[in-house]
């Protein structure tokens, strides 16, 4: 089995494969005297790491696109430096030592273990992008831009009870304005950032909804 080509394929969204050589690169690094002490995030870690990785997806697929060999070593020097650099701001943030289980956070669920590394790549990649997406949003846009978004996507039974409450103190033309404004700012963050119809989908699906509850307070 060509290790190199199985990566790059998963990359492409095309290969089983592929993942499993990922986690098991990132799982025998992990699992290394130097770092065993993070064992206890180690899911955590893995999905972070997996974000990491897919934001330089399209780097690694260009870099790679002819190549016959070294995505493995490619992805155990990403892993190293992943964890090397989480060690690094553990020393900076003592608290962050403090171990917490998040299983228990509906939020966390909601936004950070809905991925399912046993499904199909191609679905992966557009979780993993979706979770992406989340984070340059939160980035990006404020707090009043989240209540539009929250306010596009409602049924229309709830559209008027949202704008009633939150929208209330507005003229239609202003907030007519301030939609077209961020619909602009959405597709510009889409386009640069290349993120897939599919993947913005998924996070008005999966991971919107609690983010509306949120602003909508």
């Amino acid at each position: 089995m060509n290790t190199h080509n199985e990566i790059y394929l998963f990359l492409l969204g095309k290969s089983d494969k592929g993942l499993e050589i990922i986690t098991n690169i990132f799982y025998k690094q992990l699992y290394s005297s130097f770092y065993i002490s993070l064992k206890k995030n180690e899911e955590d870690l893995f999905m972070e790491f997996m974000v990491k990785l897919f934001e330089k997806r399209n780097d690694l697929l260009n870099k790679f696109e002819n190549q016959d060999n070294g995505l493995p070593s490619y992805i155990r020097t990403m892993v190293k430096n992943f964890l090397n650099d989480y060690i690094r701001s553990m020393s900076k943030k003592p608290l962050d030592n403090v171990y917490i289980n998040k299983s228990t956070d509906e939020s966390y669920k909601t936004e950070d273990t809905f991925i399912d590394t046993s499904k199909n790549p191609s679905i992966i990649i557009e979780e993993i992008e979706a979770k992406r997406f989340m984070e340059i949003l939160e980035k990006n846009i404020s707090e009043e831009d989240f209540k539009i978004i929250c306010y596009l996507t409602k049924e229309k039974n709830e559209k008027e009870k949202m704008k009633e409450k939150l929208f209330k103190d507005i003229s239609k033309d202003t907030l007519y304005k301030r939609i077209e404004r961020l619909k602009k700012k959405l597709r510009k963050l889409a386009d640069d950032y290349s993120f897939s119809e599919g993947a913005v989908e998924l996070y008005l699906k999966k991971l919107l909804p609690n983010k509306c509850k949120k602003v909508e307070r």
